[in-house]
């Protein structure tokens, strides 16, 4: 009965550790997040356009969407490209409408917001910051739906890696 005992008290230990949930402890594992930043940019002291620009860690892309308000006698959605470069936001936008469709412009401004650069002057007010807390890779990937991109994205998985 011991020789019987004893192994099964093994197997028991072994199921039970591969069920129990793993958590980080406080101050645990560092992981990759998105980041999600609103701007104000006023241009020309008249003009406002709302940013929302997101970061991605696994490649240091931003994707940005945004227009002018609604309220504003010059409302438009527009479609924006960007990217980030030594803490300096570099972007282009093409009006989408109902406001003058087609009409496109660009300029460039610090994360942490501040002057306006490029063809116009103004000035970028940096809002709310949004971060995701993904657990772990497994976790992101569950969440997406699963896939090849999401599998491969490195959103909650640790910074560094031993």
């Amino acid at each position: 009965m011991r020789r019987l005992l004893v192994p099964l008290t093994a197997a028991v230990l072994l199921v039970a550790m591969a069920v129990a949930p793993i958590s980080a402890k406080p101050g645990g594992v560092a992981r990759n997040q998105v980041s999600t930043t609103d701007y104000t940019v006023l241009v020309l002291g008249t003009y406002v356009h709302n940013y929302q620009v997101v970061w991605n860690p696994c490649d240091d892309s931003i994707a940005i969407t945004g227009g002018t308000p609604s309220l504003s006698g010059y409302y438009t959605t527009e479609t924006i490209t960007g990217s980030l470069a030594g803490g300096v936001i570099s972007f282009t936008s093409i009006y989408d409408g109902p406001h003058n469709p087609g009409y496109s412009w660009f300029g460039s401004f610090p994360v942490d917001g501040g002057a306006l650069g490029g063809l116009y002057t103004g000035t970028v007010t940096r809002g709310t910051d949004t971060i995701t807390t993904w657990a772990n890779h497994g976790d992101y990937v569950s969440s997406m739906g699963g896939g090849e991109d999401a599998a491969h994205s490195c959103i909650g998985m640790p910074i560094v890696s031993n």
